[in-house]
């Protein structure tokens, strides 16, 4: 195109349509090129088979050093004034190390990033290095459904609270009963989590703050004194299914998680060790369990299945044993110990985690030791032992390892 071609409306008027037979889709004007244009350098005018006309920006990327193009509009909509200043404005953000299209691109993603579309496509790939990712899913899904449409940018404290209000005002389809603090609680944490991954990745305001968990008096201090402790262990080695005593007897004397015990395979154990190893728990990380010589002794003595990889070998071909409640339930009534569900001083198998916990803290065990023996991601979750204990110092006698040998 000459130099002394004149860019005017009337120009771009006159242009003709690209010929049908042109292998092209269209052919391209080089305004930047053109007198008295006043436009910057890669503004270009393509022009289609039937006539169409629009105007692009053609530069290196200042972020992927690779050839990028932007659109500026099309001809007539975008008269000569605007084409001007927006061509401008994108070759200055070029000029600073931005690519316009790139930032163009993202405040399009970040205008329809509903919460929804950010719990889906940001969030949960990061949850899923945590085992209890599915409860993340289910927890979103169900109870938070009313604000899965509110733009990430525009999630507010109100919204959050609103799911809380919602839930305060249901009774659980499980249950039939109004959702327990503890659950409402959940809900809402993760809400807030979600918001601060927001905050971090995209900018998003930073409101989960703003939102404090229900007051509640939830912690499950159902556990065993030591005395309790020696007589449960007994009466789980006496169970009539070997594999299903055995594992009550070490998970109260581990504190492990329920499933994370349950699923061990016998590959799992290092003999020379005197330990259990855990590939996967529930906050992401490995864990190792290390055995007394009595932990060592139960294990010997359980019966291996043939043609099944589990320790705690269950009826079903190469599967664990189910999760031992009926055995549990039958202890508990030997023991005399009542049988409440819902009561949190009920016995239940996650009270072997309390039991170990509260036993550990009595005796003045450091909390960092207690939360690398229950594998806790943080101090918090062992802070609760020392106040489980606080009225029981007297009555709980001698450290773990004591009552372990005393077991023994």
């Amino acid at each position: 195109m000459s130099k002394l071609q004149r860019l005017t409306t009337a120009f771009l008027n006159n242009l003709k349509p690209n010929p049908t037979n042109a292998k092209s889709t269209d052919y391209e004007v080089n305004l930047s090129a053109m007198k008295d244009g006043g436009l910057p350098i890669g503004v270009r005018c393509l022009v289609g088979k039937s006539g169409n006309k629009r105007f692009l920006l053609r530069y290196i990327s200042p972020v992927t050093g690779k050839k990028a193009s932007i659109g500026l509009g099309k001809h007539p909509e975008t008269d000569l004034s605007t084409l001007r200043k927006v061509s401008r404005e994108y070759r200055q953000q070029i000029l600073e190390g931005i690519d316009p299209k790139l930032e163009r691109d993202t405040e399009k993603v970040d205008a329809s990033m509903t919460l929804e579309r950010f719990f889906n496509e940001v969030y949960l790939p990061l949850a899923k290095q945590k085992r209890s990712w599915k409860d993340d899913v289910a927890r979103f899904n169900q109870h938070a459904k009313s604000i899965h449409h509110v733009p990430i940018h525009e999630l507010t404290a109100a919204h959050i609270v609103k799911v809380q209000m919602e839930m305060q005002g249901k009774v659980s389809s499980t249950t039939g009963k109004p959702y327990a603090l503890a659950t409402i609680n959940r809900v809402l944490a993760l809400l807030k989590t979600i918001n601060r991954q927001a905050y971090k990745l995209m900018d998003a305001p930073l409101v989960a703050d703003k939102v404090s968990l229900l007051r509640v008096d939830n912690v499950r201090t159902g556990y065993l004194s030591e005395q309790q402790l020696q007589a449960f262990v007994s009466h789980a080695l006496n169970y009539q299914d070997k594999q299903t005593g055995a594992f009550l007897a070490l998970l109260f004397l581990t504190g492990a998680r329920d499933k994370e015990l349950r699923f061990r395979l016998w590959t799992d154990i290092n003999w020379q060790e005197r330990s259990i190893h855990i590939p996967h728990t529930k906050n992401g990380t490995s864990h190792t369990l290390f055995l007394s010589d009595f932990m060592v002794d139960i294990l010997r003595s359980i019966p291996k299945v043939t043609n099944n990889p589990y320790i705690f070998a269950g009826h079903k071909h190469r599967k664990p044993i189910s999760p031992a409640r009926h055995a549990l339930k039958v202890i508990k009534a030997k023991m005399g110990l009542p049988d409440i569900p819902g009561d949190k001083e009920n016995i239940t198998l996650h009270s072997a985690r309390h039991t170990v916990g509260s036993l550990l803290a009595s005796q003045g065990v450091p909390l960092h030791d207690i939360a690398k023996q229950l594998n806790h991601a943080d101090l918090a979750s062992s802070r609760r032992y020392s106040k489980l204990t606080v009225g029981r110092r007297r009555e709980i006698g001698s450290k773990l390892s004591d009552m372990v040998s005393k077991i023994h």
